[in-house]
């Protein structure tokens, strides 16, 4: 395959697609009509010579040549991406957007919090914090950063133990009081979320009934069914201890301990706003040492 005489504007268009996997949805993104898009598309697999995607009822679908040239797109992308990164660097100050993946409770309970004083210091930088239900593609270019609890099976990725998480068991004041936390036994994990360590370690302890009357698929919602006494819940202490009206039951020792890690793309560790952000993720999680710890 030449790359000779390919538009460089229909491939963002094919990635905008290949993303979305709707031409309705990529139209929309790139501000374009659906007929403008799917004959820059058309044009492109004449350009490249290959079926790059199946027009289904469901949507736009990558054949085997379109997932090739997506991943080769995607490697063009990140280059563009990085050259108006280090071109709009305004004399030594850092400066540019960086996207972090982040768990919504580390987001929300070490990093926001620090994230005002970062801010101040350098003030060229943008801070996107990703935070949705499921975790973020690394190898997509989603993110230039990722704070996890797991580390990516393949990839060229930098990865660092940055601290660890630590879990304790927690119920409300009010079953406590009543001397239920026995009888209630432990909130379930609904279908689908069994395989998390914290599911797993819950289901371990000897409190954890085989059949909990209530099962919920995320961890506010296991805070808010402890607070509502509905059972006890196996939270990050970071987490539990943020109630006042949770009582830690037991732990943390002997309970699940999670290392947390940096990744990071191996070839972003020289991007002066990258690795400004990161050590910021460092040293904010070191300065929570204390409280992911629970002590």
């Amino acid at each position: 395959m030449s790359m000779r005489g390919i538009s460089w504007d229909n491939v963002k268009c094919f990635i905008a697609t290949a993303r979305a996997g709707s031409l309705t949805l990529a139209a929309s993104t790139l501000k374009v009509s659906p007929a403008t898009l799917s004959r820059r598309l058309s044009t492109l697999e004449a350009e490249h010579g290959r079926l790059l995607f199946a027009r289904t009822p469901a949507g736009y679908v990558l054949t085997k040549d379109g997932r090739n040239f997506l991943e080769a797109c995607e490697t063009i992308e990140h280059d563009f991406a990085t050259l108006e990164s280090l071109i709009k660097t305004e004399g030594n100050e850092p400066s540019g957007t960086v996207r972090v993946a982040v768990s919504e409770n580390i987001a929300n309970l070490i990093l926001l919090p620090r994230l005002a004083g970062f801010i101040k210091r350098n003030s060229l930088i943008e801070v996107e914090l990703l935070t949705g239900s499921q975790s973020i593609p690394l190898h997509g270019r989603e993110a230039d950063l990722a704070i996890r609890l797991s580390v990516p099976e393949s990839g060229a990725f930098k990865v660092r133990t940055v601290g660890a998480v630590h879990h304790a068991l927690y119920a409300s004041t009010t079953v406590i009081r009543d001397d239920k936390a026995d009888d209630l036994g432990i909130i379930g994990w609904s279908e689908g979320n069994e395989e998390l360590p914290i599911a797993m370690s819950s289901k371990a302890h000897p409190l954890y009934h085989n059949n909990p009357k209530v099962r919920v698929s995320s961890l506010q919602g296991h805070v808010s069914a402890a607070l509502a006494g509905l059972g006890a819940a196996y939270l990050p202490c970071i987490v539990g201890d943020g109630y006042s009206d949770l009582v830690r039951v037991e732990g943390p020792k002997g309970y699940l301990r999670q290392d947390i890690f940096l990744i990071m793309h191996d070839d972003n560790i020289e991007i002066p706003q990258i690795r400004v952000v990161a050590d910021f993720l460092v040293k904010a999680i070191g300065e929570a040492k204390k409280e992911l710890k629970g002590v």
